[in-house]
């Protein structure tokens, strides 16, 4: 038998039998689940990744009908899990799991391989990252692809395309990304068919702020205008180039200052940041997250407008936004013009939930939002404006560059945008998903694995007993999401990274592993609440607050009183809803998309 595969060492996280990535939906086709042909848990740990390319294999297999698809990927995860060799010698290393996503049978038959969260494996030299990879059953050097293969390929690599925005060309066959005959001659050529008929979804990625800064409609603002720039590593545009060298090497630009927020310039520093120089541009370098937080009078003295451009993620906690609102208070203070290159809400822009907090500015009462928020950078900066006019305060000189082609409910990654982890320890989409929730545990003595590669996934203490945690909150049927019992060790170096010192370093952590099933309908912000109940019910000794870090996290005392009071989650969670209904009315004025 002939599959391909590589081995990667980078591990983030167990393949798991549901996940927080929707499921592909293809009209006409029942696929196959995992659950359906009985598949077994992975044997090593996989790397996640969004897709961005769809790679067509073949099984290099004859057909066989004689035995069902779901015998065959059993089979095939059996295989998969061994060391040996190939059918032609070459050596093969052991794979965690099916090394496809999806698998055609003879029949037609769908299945579902690898869950697409995660990169599939080769046996030949390429980079799998950002590849979805579809394998047909057979030897298509030697036989014919038969009309009902043909037809749900179509079909199946339509509906990856459509739902993360991948191009026509990126839907590659093996031997283009490989020295392989794979997938063979007569799969091979169908692919510039399916290529044309992925350029007819008419289905364009979203197109960030910054790739539009150029155009006809914004260049007005920076050419011929004095620059500084509120940016960080996350500042790219999607081909790789960074915003600092697309202004810099500009003639009609002058880029004089950068700004840098938490976690400095390049994303890798996990407390506060010092000022210093751009090594490539020899720009210096200001830190607002340190000594100074809001730029100073002197400091703007030498720029005409103020660039923001930072990936946010879309809660409260994420102090990007909290930076974002004081340059732009300060840009108002000293009338320079300030531009917002909007970007996608990572989490969709849709979920509102949790306590409306103190405004982010206590003093001048501007930026009272919930825990998240469903707004983008933009639109938040659009609110900060109207609130600052409300108070009688006066207005920056605002324009947000706007996205083009997003809709409110993408996740980010059906944007069909690279992933850049916005901080050290936001290392992919699933991290964010469930930030809102277990970054409360940062106001208490519990870890949030923070010095894992499964930070605020998992959560822990010594003390924990894992399987009676999971018990307690499995009992709430939170939906969407389940927990089990897990154990780790936190590090002083996450991803190359040296992190602020975690809790319990180098210790035994025993908890739970949260696992979101279904990403649309968890409520991220209710589980937090529920797992604090739980843990207070379970070892309400344990249970010291770390007061001021969780009260200023919610931006309200209300929910750790009523914690300490024996009142319910419901109940607490109850409280939230006249807060939320004014904000809504309020974020409905602002809103972009």
């Amino acid at each position: 038998m002939r599959f391909q595969a590589l081995f990667f060492a980078l591990v983030v996280q167990l393949l798991i039998s549901n996940s927080a990535t929707a499921q592909i939906e293809v009209e006409g086709i029942d696929i196959i689940t995992r659950k359906e042909w009985q598949a077994n848990p992975p044997k090593m740990e996989v790397i996640r990744h969004i897709p961005r390319m769809i790679t067509i294999h073949h099984t290099g297999t004859f057909q066989n009908k004689d035995r069902s698809t779901s015998e065959k990927l059993q089979a095939l995860q059996k295989f998969s899990y061994s060391e040996g060799a190939l059918g032609d010698g070459t050596p093969k290393k052991p794979w965690p799991d099916v090394p496809y996503h999806f698998y055609i049978g003879v029949d037609g038959s769908v299945a579902e391989g690898r869950e697409l969260e995660y990169q599939g494996d080769s046996n030949t030299n390429y980079n799998l990252n950002g590849h979805a990879l579809v394998v047909v059953e057979g030897n298509f050097n030697q036989e014919k692809i038969n009309d009902k293969q043909v037809e749900n390929l179509e079909k199946l690599v339509l509906a990856i395309a459509e739902k993360y925005k991948i191009p026509a060309e990126a839907i590659s066959g093996h031997k283009d990304q490989a020295e392989t005959t794979c997938p063979g001659t007569d799969l091979y050529r169908l692919l510039p068919a399916l290529r044309k008929k992925v350029e007819d979804l008419h289905n364009p990625r979203v197109k960030i702020g910054a790739e539009q800064l150029f155009s006809p409609a914004f260049a007005h603002l920076v050419k011929g205008k004095r620059v500084g720039l509120v940016t960080n590593h996350t500042g790219l545009l999607p081909d790789g180039t960074h915003l600092i060298d697309l202004l810099n090497d500009h003639p009609d630009v002058e880029l004089n200052i950068l700004f840098g927020p938490e976690h400095g310039l390049r994303g890798e520093e996990d407390t506060h940041v010092a000022n210093g120089t751009d090594n490539k541009t020899g720009l210096p370098i200001i830190s607002l997250y340190g000594k100074t937080r809001k730029p100073t009078p002197e400091m703007l003295e030498q720029v005409d407008v103020v660039v923001f451009d930072i990936q946010d993620i879309g809660a409260r906690y994420y102090t990007y936004i909290k930076t974002m609102l004081l340059v732009q208070e300060a840009a108002a203070e000293n009338d320079k013009s300030f531009i917002v290159l909007d970007r996608p809400n990572a989490i969709s822009a849709t979920y509102v939930y949790g306590p409306v907090g103190k405004a982010l500015d206590a003093e001048k009462g501007i930026g009272v939002i919930p825990v998240t928020h469903g707004m983008t950078i933009g639109e938040l900066a659009m609110m900060y404006n109207g609130e600052r006019e409300e108070k009688g305060l006066k207005k920056a000189n605002l324009t947000v560059v706007p996205l083009q082609n997003y809709k409110r409910n993408q996740w980010y990654d059906e944007t069909g945008l690279p992933w850049v982890k916005p901080s050290p320890n936001m290392l992919m989409l699933q991290t964010a998903v469930v930030y809102p929730a277990t970054c409360l545990l940062e106001g208490t003595e519990y870890s949030e694995a923070r010095g894992t590669l499964y930070p605020f996934e998992r959560i822990g203490a010594p003390w924990v007993k894992g399987r009676e945690l999971a018990d307690q909150l499995n009992s709430y049927k939170l939906k969407g999401v389940d927990f089990r019992p897990v154990m780790f060790m936190p590090d002083s170096i996450v991803d190359g990274i040296k992190i602020y010192p975690p809790k319990f370093l180098g210790e035994q952590v025993n908890g739970v592993e949260m696992l979101v099933t279904d990403r649309d309908i968890f409520k991220s912000t209710e589980a937090g609440v529920y797992i604090l109940h739980a843990l207070k019910t379970l070892y309400p000794e344990k249970m010291a607050w770390r007061q001021p870090r969780l009260d200023g996290l919610l931006g309200t005392s209300e929910v750790r009183e009523m914690l300490d009071a024996g009142n319910s989650p419901e109940e607490i969670i109850a409280k939230w809803k006249n807060g939320l209904e004014s904000f809504r009315q309020k974020r409905a004025q602002y809103l972009l998309y």
